[in-house]
């Protein structure tokens, strides 16, 4: 069944990405936004450029994702500064926080924390990052992330990120050194922290990062439940393998961030937590301890669930409070 789904809406894609390729200014259409199988590269204000890992074409949508073109990035671009000169949209600038959603999710669940911040006034410019969390692994996200970044203007002065579970170790990953597939973790890391940055990125324009909930020391929640059976590893993707079962490897390339950051956790503040699978304290999907990481300048923890430290207003204040 699962297999007919991704079949069907692989098809409704190219579908759509050739009706986009007809005519200049194709009639505006409603789309679902993005999480299966597309992912942002680019955000202008209100609008974002988003590339589909299956078949590498691209799409420009509104804020309100509704799709302005399709096909190559070129195209999607060059349809996009059109309408920023129809519309007499000013280029961006001042300060960004780019913020991204954990596994088998989307850019909506962070609709609140991203409200919470535009009425706090936190930042000139706010970016809720969609990826398909199930579709690529951890470093082809990080790719994606850097690829967001550099498409920011050099305007923006400096750039803040904030991740929620696997969201935190995609930043982590794009922080901690270069995006190869061969890079790993040196022997001092703390050291080589403070020599390392992001290509495209100055210390002046790199801003601090907050960690919601991150599996800093793995998942037992992935390893239990995906385990190595084949069928439910084809739903989770690599990413949950990542997380789980082959962590070993995947920590080999998770640094020491090489700006400042905080983890703010989960859990319910006892020896037993809300899972039962989960040794220990834990947030329902993450082991409240397993969120600690060396160099944070501070590790906070709330009596909340997971997907409540996105909802939570103690917790938006703490993230204010670090980033101002």
């Amino acid at each position: 069944m699962m297999i007919l789904f991704r079949n069907t809406a692989l098809i409704t894609v190219w579908v759509l990405s050739a009706a986009f390729l007809q005519g200049d200014e194709p009639t505006p259409v409603k789309t679902l936004g993005g999480s299966l199988f597309w992912g942002d590269v680019l955000f202008d204000g209100d609008w974002h450029i988003q590339k589909n890992v299956k078949n590498n074409s691209y799409r420009l949508l509104d804020s309100k994702s509704v799709q302005y073109a399709g096909g190559t990035f070129g195209e999607c671009k060059e349809r996009l500064n059109r309408i920023k000169i129809d519309d007499g949209l000013l280029p961006m600038s001042g300060t960004a926080v780019i913020i991204l959603h954990g596994y088998a999710s989307n850019a909506s669940v962070l609709r609140k924390l991203a409200d919470y911040l535009k009425d706090n006034k936190t930042h000139d410019n706010i970016f809720c990052m969609s990826y398909p969390s199930t579709m690529q692994p951890i470093l082809e996200h990080s790719k994606m992330l850097q690829q967001v970044v550099d498409n920011l203007p050099p305007t923006i002065s400096r750039i803040d990120f904030i991740g929620h579970s696997l969201g935190s170790i995609i930043i982590r990953r794009y922080l901690s050194g270069p995006l190869d597939e061969d890079w790993r973790v040196p022997a001092d890391p703390m050291q080589y922290r403070r020599t390392f940055l992001p290509a495209g990125l100055s210390r002046e324009r790199l801003g601090q990062f907050v960690m919601l909930g991150p599996p800093n020391h793995g998942a037992e929640l992935a390893t239990k439940m995906i385990g190595r059976d084949p069928l439910r590893r084809f739903f989770t993707g690599k990413s949950g393998d990542e997380l789980g079962t082959d962590w070993d490897e995947t920590e080999k390339s998770l640094g020491i961030p090489c700006c400042g950051f905080i983890v703010i956790a989960g859990g319910k503040g006892n020896d037993k937590g809300y899972s039962t699978i989960i040794p220990d304290d834990d947030d329902g999907m993450v082991r409240t301890e397993g969120t600690k990481l060396a160099g944070a300048a501070q590790w906070i923890a709330f009596s909340l669930k997971h997907g409540e430290l996105l909802q939570n207003t103690e917790v938006f204040d703490e993230i204010k409070k670090f980033l101002q």
